[in-house]
Parts: structure tokens; C-alpha cells; sequence
């Protein structure tokens, strides 16, 4: 009895499995072709990128000096506060030292903000930068009948010959 149950399985699946042969397969290519591009080299040595990183650097430059600024004021206060301490009262003295104090957790606060800044600016560069690539790549995709491209640094090894780099570089300008 068992064995006719499993010649009728049998029999059934040789019926409905071509019937079921083309749903998994109808949108993925028979042997996919897989690309890399390390954005960070586009990023480093292109003029597109090269003019993205300046204009962050510049930024970055901006922010740093303000940060500098407030750092250099601080410490300056700090001195004159270490200079004014024999002739202080300790009440005085403990007084304008807390107000340092308040003063450096709030140096720390804008130190943390800028940095935030400064990592969504670098962010805005690399998505900008993208964008300028992004027909680019698509273009070499299908020129090179790529399947699908991934960056670089999402890759733990890749053979050389998938790197699709040295031909975006050469686009971008």
C-alpha cells in the first residue's frame, strides 16, 4: 500500500513539476554577473570627487576652527582662574571654577553636535557623489551585462577581474 502511495506522489510530481519550472526562474538571470566599485577610490581620486571632498573639507575647516576657538577661550580662562586663585575667597574661587566647568560641559556638547554635523556633511557628500555616479554605473552595467554591483567595502574578497573602479573613474570628471 505504501509503495503505490509513493509511485502516485511520484507520478504527480512528474506531472506538475514542469508546469512549476518557470515561476522561480522568470525574473533572475540564468548566471548572474556581479560587479565591484570601490566608491572610496572614486571618492579619493576623481576631479567629481576630489571637488566633493574639498567642499567638505572646507566645512570641516570651518567647524574645526570655531570648535578651536572656543577650546583656546576656555583654557585661557582657565589660566587666569589658576593665576587669580591666592588673592580669591575659596567660595569665589570654587564659584568661577564651576563656571568653567559649566562652561567646558557645554564645550563638550558642541563638540558632540559638531561632530554629528560633520558626519551627516560627509554622508550628503557621498550620496551626492552618488547620484553624479549612479547613471554612470548603470551604464557600465549594462555594458558589461552586470547583474548586479556591490561596493567594495560590502565585500570581504572579489576577483579582481569583477572590479568595474578603473571605468567609473574614467566617467567621472
Amino acid at each position: 500500500m505504501k509503495r503505490y502511495f509513493a509511485l502516485g506522489c511520484f507520478g504527480v510530481g512528474l506531472i506538475v513539476s514542469p508546469l512549476l519550472a518557470g515561476i522561480g526562474h522568470a525574473a533572475v538571470p540564468a548566471s548572474p554577473k556581479i560587479g565591484i566599485i570601490n566608491l572610496q577610490d572614486t571618492l579619493q581620486s576623481t576631479p567629481a570627487g576630489k571637488r566633493a571632498q574639498e567642499s567638505f573639507d572646507r566645512v570641516r575647516k570651518t567647524k574645526q576652527g570655531q570648535l578651536d576657538a572656543q577650546q583656546m577661550e576656555l583654557q585661557k580662562a582657565g589660566a587666569d582662574l589658576d593665576k587669580q586663585k591666592a588673592m580669591l575667597t575659596p567660595a569665589v574661587f570654587d564659584q568661577k571654577r564651576q563656571e568653567l566647568q559649566k562652561k567646558f560641559g557645554e564645550l563638550q556638547g558642541t563638540y558632540m553636535k559638531l561632530e554629528r554635523e560633520l558626519a551627516q556633511d560627509q554622508a550628503r557628500t557621498i550620496q551626492d557623489l552618488m547620484k553624479q555616479a549612479e547613471p554612470k554605473i548603470a551604464l557600465i552595467a549594462k555594458a558589461e551585462g552586470i547583474t548586479v554591483i556591490f561596493d567594495k567595502a560590502a565585500t570581504v574578497w572579489s576577483e579582481p577581474t569583477v572590479d568595474l573602479t578603473a571605468k567609473l573613474n574614467e566617467q567621472m570628471k
